[in-house]
């Protein structure tokens, strides 16, 4: 084993004898062992991620994270200006009069490290230490909750590995990918700091350096008002949890309640994406969307996505928008669609399925729901009719729930030009601008 563990009191896991599992953390002030394991809504995401998901169980131990410490002259960087200061020193740093950088391991990977290890002992003469700068946590995917135990700033990482908790292995973090990433990210910036998201939250991800011989990469994606405890993020599976479902919706039906504050929210959410960026989800499951909690860890409305790395992008919008060079980076990548808008939504994807919703449900009440949400919500925004061309809706039960909307028409074209040349000059002409692209404009 290739890291060590150390337990924090407030992340173990309740005695079998308990009929049910806490899944929550101690609620406390902040102190300096925020530095050391994260602040309570960053355990509290953390706890969430690896024990309250429908594919695997695991506790959400506080691990010593290993890192190489690599010269920088050896990778390339893409990094956004509007990168954390905290972020970047995490990293990037000077020893000996020469700077570094800090390469972190994926925990459970056994393979990856392998080649980044050989690369640098070829490239120095010698093999790289392992380090344990940073402290973290797994999730139910590859990415790793990060800690900085200097200055307490946590965020999210990707990294090669080969061996995952889900049902998804052996994942390489590409740098070719890690610049897709962050060409989806600098898009997404253009816009997101003109306009005020009503239902939307996207994680940008604003940093990754790779090294081009070996295709491989660390990815940095922040953590929003979890970061500065703010806000509680609740992952979207976790939500769909036997127990915590049923823990948060009362006496309400869970499926009734989260139809309420997941699925429609989300439905709004994903049409800001799409109505604003030309954005959708390759892989639209629960695993890409969390749901914000205020501080009594409530339903706010709002819908958290993440993975720029998994998205397709309408040409014809960033035609609009000037922005070809993300359609041509991802044209690369074969995740452009050109005169069809591919909105699908597989909420209990890859998860076992909660007793408490049942397969009708999941399609004739949570599938019906979404689109209704996402195409009213996409129409106000874009001044364009969606649901003049949708066609009927795709269902596979307790997966992916899909539409494919026909967009290449003259009206579908006309409302673009009118919403681009909006929000580019922040127009706020009602008989001209889409009423819902106006509401969004920073007051």
């Amino acid at each position: 084993m290739r890291f060590t563990l150390f337990f924090i009191p407030t992340l173990v896991v309740l005695s079998a004898s308990c009929k049910f599992r806490n899944f929550n953390v101690e609620s406390k002030n902040v102190s300096d062992a925020d530095k050391i394991q994260g602040n309570e809504c960053v355990r509290q995401l953390a706890k969430w991620e690896a024990e309250a998901n429908g594919v695997s169980s695991r506790p959400s131990t506080l691990l010593k994270l290993k890192n190489f410490e690599i010269p920088a002259e050896l990778v390339e960087r893409d990094v956004s200006e509007k990168t954390p200061t905290e972020l970047q020193k995490a990293f990037f740093f000077q020893k000996d009069g020469k700077e570094y950088v800090r390469w972190l391991i994926q925990p459970e990977d056994s393979k990856w490290y392998k080649e980044v290890e050989s690369f640098v002992q070829t490239k120095t003469g010698k093999a790289p230490a392992q380090f344990e700068y940073f402290n973290g946590y797994l999730t139910a995917s590859r990415s790793v909750i990060v800690v900085d135990p200097e200055s307490g700033y946590s965020f999210s990482l990707k990294a090669s590995t080969n061996n995952t908790a889900g049902h998804w292995t052996d994942k390489k973090q590409q740098w070719e990918d890690g610049k897709d990433i962050r060409a989806v990210s600098e898009y997404i910036a253009r816009y997101d700091k003109k306009l005020q998201l009503k239902h939307a939250v996207i994680l940008q991800e604003p940093m990754a350096f790779g090294i081009k011989d070996l295709d491989q990469a660390n990815v940095i994606r922040l953590l929003g008002e979890v970061a500065t405890c703010e806000k509680f993020y609740l992952p979207g599976f976790s939500a769909l949890h036997e127990q915590v479902g049923k823990e948060f919706a009362g006496q309400t039906s869970p499926a009734e309640f989260w139809n309420e504050t997941y699925v429609k929210p989300l439905g709004r959410a994903l049409a800001e994406f799409a109505g604003v960026w030309g954005l959708s989800f390759d892989s639209p499951h629960s695993q890409n969307f969390l749901i914000e909690l205020d501080k009594s860890k409530k339903p706010t409305g709002k819908v958290i996505l993440r993975d720029l790395g998994d998205v397709f992008v309408l040409k014809e919008q960033t035609d609009r928008l000037n922005a070809q060079g993300v359609a041509w980076r991802l044209d690369v990548s074969h995740n452009v669609k050109k005169g069809e808008l591919h909105i699908a939504v597989g909420l209990l994807h890859g998860n076992v399925p909660p007793t408490w919703v049942n397969a009708e449900q999941y399609k004739g009440m949570w599938g019906w729901s979404f689109f209704d949400s996402f195409e009213r919500e996409y129409s106000s925004l874009t001044g364009f009719e969606l649901s003049s061309v949708a066609p009927p809706m795709d269902a596979s039960t307790f997966s992916y729930v899909s539409k494919i909307y026909p967009i290449n028409t003259g009206a579908w074209r006309s409302s673009m030009i009118k919403f681009a040349e909006c929000a580019e000059r922040q127009k706020t002409n009602l008989g001209v601008c889409p009423a819902g692209l106006i509401e969004r404009f920073p007051k």
